[in-house]
């Protein structure tokens, strides 16, 4: 979002997205991935970017259900150091 907010202010781009789940649907995703509850402490820093020709967007996304009849995908540790 940062990356964002400064081409935004720079004039690189008129609009940015950033798409994040929600905290509900956070649990089924790898550790990696971010959410919108640990971001909104940033949302004053971010409106603070002016901006008078465009756009900086935060898009929640969930899930619609949950079932058990499909199995879940295993965490592993991918992308983690291992020796």
């Amino acid at each position: 979002m940062n990356k964002l907010a400064l081409l935004l202010k720079t004039q690189v781009i008129s609009a940015g997205v950033l798409v994040v789940p929600s905290r509900k649907l956070y649990v089924f995703l790898t550790d990696r991935i971010g959410n919108i509850q640990e971001i909104k402490p940033y949302f004053a820093l971010w409106k603070s970017v002016p901006c008078h020709n465009g756009v900086l967007e935060i898009v929640v996304i969930e899930h619609d259900a949950v079932s058990k009849d499909v199995p879940r995908i295993p965490k592993g540790t991918d992308g983690r150091a291992m020796i």
